[in-house]
């Protein structure tokens, strides 16, 4: 039986290629921003979209790379691929979508409590309070019981035997574990936008995220 540990190394060393690739934009993005001449003007039809839009905009942004291209990924790059993969990306894009909904709430949230302001100390208020409380309260537990299911091959039964019995050592921590590995860096990119960029970029960079998750859920299926 492997532990949390394995799992999640299992999992990073599957999609670290995308993991060091969606940083790097990350790092990519928040530079051009700030850096390069007429970039501004580039980002702006994205932050016209979701200030028109606001909701549909996060929902659509959310399915778009939460769904559709994971689910390319999936089909292209076999070490990753999993069974079922079209079913299982219509049920991420489905479940991301909503998570687009209340990532656009609590970005507001946050500038509500943080302020708006993009100077070192508020990004890192807002960084240590989206990974240190948000997140291992909320998307992480979320998520990971979401994942496990689809990685059980849609099984209710497995699905609550593995929480009931193992939760903590082989849902969440993996689960919280690869989170910190990914998000802390890029988190911190994605507040160092404007407000009307934020669940735009974040959609980007959640990729990944989707992917790791795909396969700590196949992972700790596999026992």
């Amino acid at each position: 039986m492997r532990n949390a540990g394995t799992i999640a190394k299992a999992a990073a060393r599957a999609n670290v290629v995308p993991m060091v690739v969606l940083w790097l934009v990350a790092l990519f993005l928040v530079g051009a921003y700030y850096f390069v001449p007429g970039a501004e003007r580039a980002f702006a039809p994205f932050a016209q979209f979701q200030r028109k839009w606001g909701v549909a905009a996060a929902v659509v942004n959310q399915v778009f790379f939460c769904g559709l291209v994971p689910c390319v990924f999936v089909l292209t790059v076999k070490r990753i691929r999993t069974p079922r993969p079209v079913l299982k990306s219509v049920f991420q894009a489905v479940w991301c979508g909503a998570w687009g909904v209340v990532y656009f709430y609590f970005y507001n949230f946050q500038a509500q409590l943080f302020g708006s302001g993009h100077d070192v100390a508020t990004l890192l208020a807002k960084t240590a309070f989206d990974q240190f409380v948000w997140t291992p309260l909320v998307p992480v537990p979320l998520s990971a019981v979401f994942f496990l299911w689809m990685g059980s091959g849609f099984s209710v039964s497995e699905t609550r035997r593995t929480c009931r019995d193992e939760f903590l050592a082989r849902v969440w921590l993996p689960n919280i574990g690869s989170s910190w590995c990914v998000w802390i860096p890029v988190v911190f990119a994605v507040y160092a936008f404007p407000g009307d960029l934020q669940v735009q970029v974040l959609g980007l960079v959640s990729s990944f995220w989707t992917l790791m998750c795909l396969q700590i859920g196949k992972r700790v299926s596999e026992r």
